[in-house]
């Protein structure tokens, strides 16, 4: 019998896309919420182009614009959770891994040819 026949593929197919949606969380703010966020999340290094500011976290980016804050994870818990734990990014870095944020992840690729070589 043909797999794509039955009805458990179709239920696995169904079930499967909604766990590959990203979790999206984007929230407006002010000029002085843009200040303070751009301050805070500056201690970790990120990514600067032009007008926007790029968090690389393992579990998702942080996008600042001067009108908008945007959270891109694999999930909305995900997304969710970076949002709560921004904050601390005013304690010291030593502590934000038990928060799960980290310094911004570079991909480097003089760094990545030295690994191959």
């Amino acid at each position: 019998m043909d797999d794509e026949g039955s009805s458990s593929f179709w239920l696995m197919n169904i079930f499967k896309s909604k766990k590959k949606k990203n979790g999206v969380l984007e929230q407006k703010i002010t000029e002085d919420a843009y200040e303070d966020l751009k301050a805070l999340l500056m201690r970790a290094k990120p990514e600067v182009e032009e007008d926007r500011i790029v968090l690389k976290l393992p579990r998702g980016d942080v996008i600042l614009t001067k009108d908008s804050l945007r959270i891109i994870a694999e999930s909305r818990e995900d997304a969710e959770k970076i949002l709560r734990n921004l904050h601390h990014y005013s304690m010291p870095p030593g502590l934000w891994p038990a928060y799960g944020l980290s310094y911004s992840i570079k991909r480097d690729s003089a760094v990545l040819r030295k690994s191959k070589a």
